[in-house]
């Protein structure tokens, strides 16, 4: 009876671990994101959207999931197959040992092997990784739109039945972010309160 209650409250620690980890992860990646073109994200979200939005982003964008999932597994090996066979390989030259402290290696490397720290390693290194490409599309879509003309991707439609032709740049449970063509700043419009109509655009052809 102890040791199914040991494994129980494990258990909901890696919840409530992945729970926290996910909310800071889609806060920090979104704040720094629309940041870039100046929102105060902070102000139209909530801990829901938070918690969703990095699974979000992975499932609507397969390309971004194959090279996060591809960067963690190589990372995955390293650290536990390919880094530790290598120092092996290396402890018992005399130059190595010349040069680091074999006794101090000894003991990372015994470490690592037990893989206690891996988990909290690999998921910090994730979040730079995560964190680090959604900055860079930041950067990409603003430098994009600063020099080459907005093209409308949606079409919303109000309550009141005016139209609008937008280019989309998120949306979350309360609020859809876009460029109006012709301007530079991004309007944030509350979905329930005004919006009738969401409408994708189909891509002309050239």
């Amino acid at each position: 009876m102890i040791k199914i209650e040991k494994e129980k409250l494990g258990l909901q620690d890696y919840f409530y671990i992945g729970y926290l980890y996910l909310i800071i992860l889609g806060i920090v990646s979104d704040a720094i994101f629309y940041g870039i073109f100046g929102v105060s994200y902070l102000n139209y979200t909530t801990i829901l959207d938070a918690l969703i939005s990095p699974i979000s982003l992975l499932a609507n964008n397969w390309i971004l999931s194959l090279f996060l999932i591809g960067m963690f597994t190589l990372m995955y090996f390293y650290f536990t197959r390919w880094m530790p066979r290598l120092y092996k390989y290396l402890r018992v030259k005399n130059w190595y040992k010349k040069l680091y402290n074999i006794e101090k290696w000894d003991k990372r490397y015994e470490k690592l092997e037990d893989k206690k720290n891996l988990l909290p390693g690999l998921m910090f290194i994730f979040f730079l990784l995560f964190v680090s490409m959604r900055t860079g599309l930041g950067l990409g879509l603003k430098h994009k739109y600063e020099e080459s003309e907005v093209i409308p991707n949606y079409t919303l439609v109000f309550k009141d039945n005016e139209k609008l032709d937008v280019r989309k740049i998120g949306q979350n449970s309360a609020y859809f972010f876009y460029f109006i063509p012709g301007e530079t700043e991004i309007t944030a419009t509350p979905i329930t309160d005004n919006l009738k109509q969401i409408k994708r655009l189909k891509k002309k052809k050239k």
